[in-house]
């Protein structure tokens, strides 16, 4: 059985710039360097994110995390903003909030999540 919940995200990218770029933009994450084509964020929450350099981003399904954030419209006025598509747009779960889905610039696929 799992200690704990989820304890490391790990997002494929063909550029750690932009996407390092992006996702601080889109959630204040700071990305450090750590080795040689990795970038690290330290949540100090229990988990860590990491961006990976890859020549080429696999496009289909694929595990999808959701990140919480405070207004889901806001969330995904500033995507489109940083330059991500919206794959799924604002959808309510009854009883528990609102999700959307967008692609990153390399096409990942990240949930974001506002609860009631």
């Amino acid at each position: 059985m799992a200690s704990d919940l989820i304890a490391h995200i790990e997002i494929p990218s063909t550029n750690l710039e932009n996407a390092s770029d992006f996702y601080s933009k889109m959630f204040g994450w700071e990305f450090k360097h750590f080795g040689n084509g990795y970038l690290l964020f330290n949540t100090h929450r229990g988990f860590t994110v990491g961006i990976r350099k890859v020549d080429g981003v696999d496009k289909g399904d694929t595990t999808i995390f959701h990140v919480r954030v405070k207004d889901i419209s806001t969330a995904l006025n500033r995507a489109v903003e940083l330059g991500a598509h919206v794959f799924r747009g604002k959808t309510t779960i009854p009883a528990m909030g609102n999700y959307a889905l967008i692609n990153d610039l390399d096409g990942n696929t990240v949930g974001i999540y506002q609860g009631n």
